[in-house]
């Protein structure tokens, strides 16, 4: 019986999934629970699976108010923060520097701009702006060094010789190295997972009894981009009180949002699936600075927070997980650690064997492999050659609802996903948008998705497929943000019942092979160690790892590849229907289906 002090109940629990693999290991099948409502049209006006609005906190399994679970109310459309505080940045962004690097090697390699580049905050050829601000400080350090030893390489015929200055501060946004930017230190090579976790920082009273706690998470939103400097964060000293989480989100161009985290609780048993919730709609626009003060529940009920963007999604989100609630038997950023090691800018060697363990398909590193190679002294058709490999890059690196070149998709299926980075790129057979991806096929149960699922890092990533509501039911309880310029009505959702559709477990993606006579580590399915269930009794069941019979499979490029059948056995809930996600190795690594 509910307390009438609070809302939602855990509602019960599917007993009836099945996950099962093929003989020869290539694919793997989830057979999902069975919806919990009567079938519907769930995209009419009445879903079977829509509950009445609530506008309390929740409960937990003993029926005890679980605090700071109710986001908005007719009342107070903004009940867990108050006004954030907002202050003007610098808006510039990794594109736009980007892009005038590029504009610059293009004049410099004999050809004139192309008018598909974006558009950058500075002139690649005549960059007084860009050198009175940033000349003597980095091109000194860069240019004198690079400058007289190759730029003579590259003038004549070509036209305006390469400034090596350029060249090495594109690096330096792609490596995330310390630049005069609001969003310096963010690398666009995601190679820093070890260095983005942050401990909850207790508040205690007079007697040292803890009351509270803080953490403070900056965020950079730009493009179809969320960079975070925190994907884990520990709360072992809040895990019996309310806590805050202060996010600091910078909006830089094209970035204009509903800033909407997503955070998903237990239901006080640590690992038990109960609900999730919008945290809040808040409008945000180009160039400003908006400071949140978040209020949390006490975390024993916490395992994750989503960041979404939704007028882009995917693929624009970002998460941030419990780093105390276990990934095969490890704390979730263990993973991170395995690949890229313990401090990855420690040094400069640390730093270039982690970004190595990134495929050399991901565009982002296509960049950097192109931008080195120009530092390094091409020129002539050599350098003509390496400035429209960089272009081709940056263009795949800004449109991850599409494959990346190389990557073939199989016609065969529905969907395919390409892990890459550290993120994930992906497309819908015969669908074409930007926006939103849809996966319009499964509209009923009983519909049938298959994915394809290719790993072109050196390491290997994961599938997990999250119900939001679906099956088990959801609110719509948010509030309408159109009048001040949000997109609330539009993705509204409220409190929904969440149930991970891989509840036996992520299905495993065995890594790609490096390139014919390129050496370095790879990370593969031997290197994984088997969860031992018998031993290991906190580790959730849809987080526990079982490689067992996953084939090691390539592709004729060399990537790895495995493939998912799902036969969904409820009604999708309208506002998302499939989220899929790398456990592994999260963060950014999110490619979901409307």
């Amino acid at each position: 019986t509910a307390n009438a002090a609070c809302g939602p109940m855990p509602r019960p629990l599917p007993m009836d999934w099945s996950v099962t693999k093929s003989a020869d290991g290539t694919t793997t099948f989830i057979n999902t629970g069975t919806s919990q409502f009567p079938p519907s049209d769930t995209f009419g006006p009445n879903p079977s699976n829509l509950l009445p609005t609530e506008y309390t906190n929740a409960c937990d399994f003993e029926g005890n108010e679980i605090p700071n679970t109710l986001a908005s109310t007719p009342e107070h459309p903004y009940n867990l923060h108050p006004d954030p505080v907002v202050t003007p940045i610098d808006k510039t962004s990794p594109t736009d520097d980007l892009d005038a690097v590029i504009r610059h090697l293009r004049k410099a390699s004999g050809e004139e701009p192309d008018d598909r580049i974006i558009q950058a905050s500075y002139d690649g050829d005549d960059d007084d702006k860009h050198d009175d601000k940033h000349g003597d400080k980095h091109g000194d350090k860069h240019g004198g060094k690079h400058g007289g030893k190759h730029g003579g390489k590259h003038g004549g015929k070509h036209g305006p010789r390469v400034d090596m200055s350029k060249v090495q501060f594109a690096i330096d946004v792609l490596e995330g190295n310390p630049l005069p930017r609001t969003y310096s230190g963010m690398p666009v090579l995601h190679y820093n997972g070890p260095l983005k976790t942050k401990k909850v920082e207790a508040i205690r009273d007079a007697s040292g009894t803890v009351i509270g706690g803080t953490v403070t998470i900056h965020q950079v939103w730009y493009d179809t981009h969320i960079e975070s400097d925190t994907s884990y964060v520990d709360p072992s000293d809040v895990q019996d009180v309310p806590w805050t989480s202060h996010y600091v989100v910078d909006v830089l161009n094209r970035g204009h949002e509903d800033f909407a985290p997503y955070a998903m609780w237990f239901n006080g048993n640590f690992g038990v699936p109960h609900v999730g919730q919008d945290q809040t709609f808040f409008p945000m626009e180009d160039g400003l600075r908006y400071e949140y003060q978040m209020k949390m529940p006490p975390a024993r009920f916490w395992n994750l927070t989503y960041h979404w963007g939704w007028r882009i999604h995917p693929p624009r989100v970002q998460v941030t997980e419990n780093v105390l609630v276990p990934l095969g038997g490890r704390p979730r950023n263990a993973f991170e650690e395995d690949v890229f090691g313990a401090d990855p800018r420690a040094d400069e060697a640390s730093k270039l064997a982690a970004i190595d363990m990134i495929g050399d398909l991901a565009p982002a590193k296509r960049m950097w492999m192109a931008l080195r190679a120009i530092k390094a002294g091409a020129r002539g058709d050599k350098l003509e050659y390496l400035v429209k490999e960089l272009e081709a890059a940056f263009d795949d690196w800004g449109n991850r609802n599409r494959l990346p070149r190389g990557v073939k998709a199989n016609p065969d299926v529905d969907s395919t996903l390409f892990y890459a980075n550290n993120t994930i790129y992906g497309e819908v057979k015969g669908f074409k948008r930007d926006n939103q991806m849809d996966m319009v096929k499964w509209k009923q149960r009983g519909d049938k998705v298959n994915v394809q699922l290719l790993n072109g890092d050196y390491y290997v990533h994961s599938y997990v497929l999250v119900d939001f509501g679906g099956m088990r039911g959801w609110e719509n309880q948010f509030h309408n943000t159109m009048p001040i310029g949000g997109a609330g009505a539009l993705f509204t959702f409220g409190r929904n019942h969440w149930w991970p559709n891989t509840p036996s477990g992520p299905a495993i993606i065995p890594p790609a092979e490096r390139p014919t006579g390129k050496y370095g580590r790879m990370l593969g399915l031997h290197d994984m160690k088997e969860h031992d269930p018998e031993h290991d009794h906190k580790t959730p069941e849809w987080n526990k790892i079982r490689k067992r019979g996953i084939a090691n499979r390539k592709t004729m490029e060399g990537i790895g590849e495995h493939f998912v059948e799902i036969t969904f056995n409820y009604e999708p809930s309208p506002r998302l229907r499939m989220y899929q996600f790398d456990a592994f190795h999260h963060d950014v690594a999110v490619w979901s289906l409307h």
